[in-house]
């Protein structure tokens, strides 16, 4: 195959939607890398928010400092937890387990909030939902903890739409599957604009998506940013390899 040059993801999450897909529908923490993407290096969150189903039995083990756990089950338990947002003390985040399904409107008023949150939607690798909202940033697990199967599960549950669809084969994600496979690296797809910081605006399912491939290191939750040597030197490393 021909060269493939990726840029690095380190981006601002802050106030944005991100999905990160977990390896195993047995895990009940939180993904690596999440600390050095959300937490490091930032204000600390003044609000921690777990927004649970009844389903996710496992998620209550998820092991953070939360202010607030809430089961939403109605569209009055939604619109309240809209309301509680505008009052609670920012930066806010908040958690979705993997099987909460959040409903559309809830997005556009939360995403249009002036206290706007930080989104972190947890996705079962396995899982057949489709979700509502197309995410800034949709994280993968460690490439080299995916099978082929698995991998392509992942990127076809990202949803039905055929721009999506479309948008996985135009973006050749099995190829850079297959080619940063066991470099430690990861991959992340963002609608973020790596040069302006800039982002899309909230896009609800239907809608065409403009994601770009780029990679990260999932580090182990240690809540170290790499110095940027070391990131240039990683870069370099998954650029010769890919080009190989």
């Amino acid at each position: 195959m021909g060269s493939i040059s990726l840029e690095a993801f380190d981006e601002n999450l802050r106030g944005r939607i991100s999905q990160w897909i977990l390896s195993s529908p047995e895990i009940c923490s939180l993904p690596n890398g999440f600390y050095d993407q959300l937490i490091s290096g930032s204000a600390p969150f003044q609000t921690n928010i777990l927004l649970l189903s009844k389903k996710d039995s496992k998620a209550w083990h998820l092991a953070f400092p939360w202010e607030i756990t809430f089961v939403p089950e109605s569209q009055t338990d939604w619109s309240l937890l809209l309301s509680i947002l505008q009052h609670l003390k920012s930066p806010i985040l908040v958690v979705t387990s993997p099987k909460l399904n959040v409903p559309q409107a809830f997005w556009q008023k939360a995403m249009s909030n002036p206290k706007v949150p930080t989104f972190i939607c947890l996705k079962d690798i396995s899982s057949d939902s489709q979700q509502t909202v197309l995410p800034h940033a949709i994280f993968f697990p460690r490439l080299d903890l995916l099978t082929d199967t698995q991998f392509i599960k992942a990127t076809t549950g990202l949803g039905n739409n055929p721009a999506i669809q479309q948008l996985i084969q135009t973006l050749d994600l099995r190829s850079i599957y297959r080619e940063l496979r066991g470099s430690g690296a990861s991959l992340c797809l963002t609608m973020i604009d790596s040069r302006s910081g800039t982002q899309s605006p909230v896009q609800l399912i239907g809608s065409m998506p403009n994601y770009n491939a780029t990679w990260f290191y999932p580090e182990n939750n240690g809540a170290l940013r790499l110095h940027l040597s070391d990131l240039r030197m990683i870069l370099r490393t998954v650029t010769e390899r890919l080009a190989e």
